[in-house]
C-alpha cells in the first residue's frame, strides 16, 4: 500500500485548516437555520458558504475592518491598525515556522 504525503508549507497548512473550519462552521450554521434540511442540502450549503466566504474576503480585505467598525462603533483607523498588527504577527509566525529551502 502506497502512502500519500503532502508537502505543504506552514502557510498552506494554515489556509487548508482555515477552509476546513469555514466549511464546518457554514454546515453547522446551515443546520441551525433549517434543521429539517437533508444531509445533501447541508453539505452543499457548507461547501458553498465555507469556501466562498474566504474567497470574497480576499477580494475585499477591508470587509473585516468595515464589519468591526460597524458593529463596535470603533473608528476605522484604529481598527485598521489593530488588524494590520494581527496580520503582521501572523505573518511572522508563518515565516518562522516555514521550513527554509536549501
Amino acid at each position: 500500500m502506497a502512502k500519500f504525503k503532502l508537502n505543504l508549507t506552514a502557510k498552506e497548512k494554515a489556509l487548508l485548516e482555515h477552509y476546513g473550519y469555514g466549511v464546518v462552521a457554514a454546515g453547522y450554521a446551515a443546520y441551525q437555520i433549517d434543521p429539517h434540511a437533508t444531509v445533501k442540502q447541508i453539505i452543499i450549503e457548507a461547501l458553498v458558504g465555507g469556501l466562498l466566504a474566504p474567497l470574497l474576503a480576499r477580494i475585499n480585505p477591508k470587509s473585516l475592518v468595515n464589519t468591526i467598525t460597524k458593529d463596535t462603533g470603533t473608528p476605522a483607523p484604529l481598527v485598521q491598525a489593530g488588524v494590520d498588527a494581527v496580520l503582521a504577527d501572523a505573518n511572522k509566525i508563518v515565516a518562522a515556522e516555514t521550513p527554509k529551502a536549501k
